[in-house]
């Protein structure tokens, strides 16, 4: 179970596309321009299915202060620099020359977008430059929606656990209209 609501709705997104997950995972990070101790971090998700090992962090974008946020643009290419590496090496029967890696972000909120290059669009940008694929949690929760809607008709009730089934129960009595 993830560390938070973001985690579990993401995880759970893709434990439904076929992808085995895998969550806060323990690697140990080195030291850093932006980490000034190697010491444990965790990954909040590592999705593998077939030849794609998908990295995924989840964090608020609402925090950093303008001051801060070079700071935290840094650890956050750092941990997608990274963990790749420390992912194939933990896990070694993972073949690195025949998956490949791709790296998203989501964040629990997209700020209001500023004519002034504000903090949504400063983001953007930086994922852009470094490879990140940007998402917004409401994309990822209309995607889970949708997924639970092929899956589940009104006479059919799943295992689904957390979250998943608080959705299936507002979508089959017309609570959410996607």
């Amino acid at each position: 179970m993830g560390l938070n609501w973001v985690e579990d709705i993401v995880s759970h997104l893709y434990r439904l596309r076929g992808y085995m997950v895998v969550e806060n995972e323990d690697l140990l990070m080195p030291k850093t321009a932006s980490r000034t101790v190697r010491g444990h971090s965790d990954i909040d998700i590592i999705a593998i299915k077939d030849n794609e090992l998908i990295h995924i962090e989840c964090q608020s974008w609402w925090v950093p202060s303008k001051a801060d946020e070079q700071r935290q643009f840094q650890r956050l290419k750092d941990r997608f620099k990274y963990a790749p590496k420390l992912i194939f090496e933990k896990y070694s029967f993972l073949d690195k020359d025949k998956i490949t890696v791709k790296n998203i972000f989501v964040t629990s909120g997209k700020p209001e977008k500023s004519k002034e290059n504000g903090p949504w669009d400063r983001l953007q940008e930086f994922c852009n430059k470094n490879g990140i694929e940007l998402v917004e949690i409401n994309k990822v929760i209309e995607d889970l929606i949708s997924e639970l809607k092929k899956r589940y008709s009104s006479y059919q009730v799943g295992k689904e656990r957390g979250i998943a089934r608080f959705l299936i129960h507002l979508i089959q009595n017309d609570f959410l209209k996607l």
